[in-house]
Order: C-alpha cells, then structure tokens, then sequence
C-alpha cells in the first residue's frame, strides 16, 4: 500500500512532537494536535516538579488496586496531581 502523504504519520489521538535547531536562537518549536493538550500537560508537570525541588525517582512511590492507582511524593498523603 502506498503511503498518503495528506494523512497524518500518527494514529494517536493526540500528540505533541518538539523539534531542536542548534543554531537558531529560538532553538526548541514544538506542536501538539488532539483533545488533550500534552505539550501543555507536560509544561505543567515540569513546573510542578520544579516547584518541588526536582525530587528524584526515589522519592515516588505508587499505589495500585483492582480499579486505580495513585503516584505519591514522600509519602501517599501527597498525591502527586493529575493533569486537568
């Protein structure tokens, strides 16, 4: 089957891609498509963790049962918060 160029190069519902240029002086372009905004999720996220103090991979913990699950920081009474 030959490729369609006009369709998109992913089946994903919703993307988000980030293109690096070194020499520009606005090096990073990024895109997102889709319902959720996920360059805005991860923007968001990447604040929190900031904010936080860059906690490492040691400091999460998670918590899994039949119907959910929960990722924690220290401690499960510190949910570590859901994108909107």
């Amino acid at each position: 089957m030959a490729r369609d160029d006009r369709r998109p190069t992913t089946d994903a519902t919703s993307w988000a891609a980030v293109d690096w240029d070194v020499k520009s002086d606005d090096p990073f372009t990024a895109w997102q498509h889709g319902p959720r905004h996920l360059r805005n999720e991860v923007e968001t996220a990447y604040a929190w963790w900031t904010h936080t103090g860059r906690p490492g991979p040691d400091r999460f913990g998670l918590m899994v049962n039949a119907t959910s699950g929960t990722t924690w920081l220290d401690n499960p009474d510190q949910p570590v918060p859901l994108a909107d």
